[in-house]
């Protein structure tokens, strides 16, 4: 309930969480755009402006997608797959 400057009390309407037919509509964009930009990589593999997965996830991280989607779009099943491409290790000598 909310109070106005009027001293009238007006309820406010909760958001509600998205049913089940808006999570599979979500679910179908969500695939529709996967494809979308695996499309996008392959015209890149083709024109060799990408020569493997390393840098095409670094394309994808430089676009703002996180490892779990990077894993995604590039067919590996964890995002530890790719991690070995984003993430340079420290090494001490």
């Amino acid at each position: 309930m909310v109070e106005s400057q009027g001293g009238e009390i007006s309820s406010v309407k909760s958001e509600s969480k998205p049913s089940g037919t808006e999570k599979a509509e979500g679910n179908g964009v969500i695939k529709r755009l996967d494809a979308l930009i695996r499309i996008a990589l392959e015209a890149q593999y083709e024109k060799k402006k990408l020569s493997n997965e390393a840098d095409a996830a670094r394309v994808l991280k430089s676009v703002g997608l996180g490892p779990t989607d990077i894993a995604r779009l590039l067919g590996k099943k964890r995002r530890q797959d790719v991690a070995k491409y984003l993430y340079s290790r420290k090494t001490t000598r």
